[in-house]
């Protein structure tokens, strides 16, 4: 019983990671097909695309990485969370997102060790 309780986390941290990480690219990928989407908004995208294959096969090195690279759509969002009203919502989802997956791969850097 006690290892159920030891495994299940790690899964739940995993299932989290994978959808927070789809989240972000369904948000982004909306805002490209809007019409009042923010010009570079690609840029955060082609970060994301990139960082599939080491996401899905958890690859610690594409974890640490995208860590930092998140920076770009938490800009993304906060620019357009302040600038554009219109887009108050999916700016703060995609910011609630970015940090839900930054946290996410924080804890499984840590408890991968």
């Amino acid at each position: 019983m006690a290892e159920k309780g030891l495994s299940r986390p790690p899964v739940l941290l995993r299932w989290l990671l994978l959808a927070s990480h789809a989240t972000i690219l369904l948000l982004i990928f909306a805002a490209l097909i809007l019409p009042a989407y923010p010009g570079w908004a690609w840029l955060p995208l082609a970060v994301m695309l990139v960082s599939v294959p080491g996401v899905l096969t958890a690859r610690t090195y594409t974890y640490r990485w995208l860590m930092m690279l998140l920076a770009l759509p938490v800009a993304l969002g906060l620019m357009e969370l302040i600038a554009n009203p219109a887009l108050r919502l999916w700016s703060a989802a995609l910011v609630f997102f970015s940090c839900a997956l930054f946290f996410c791969l924080a804890l499984s850097l840590r408890t991968g060790r």
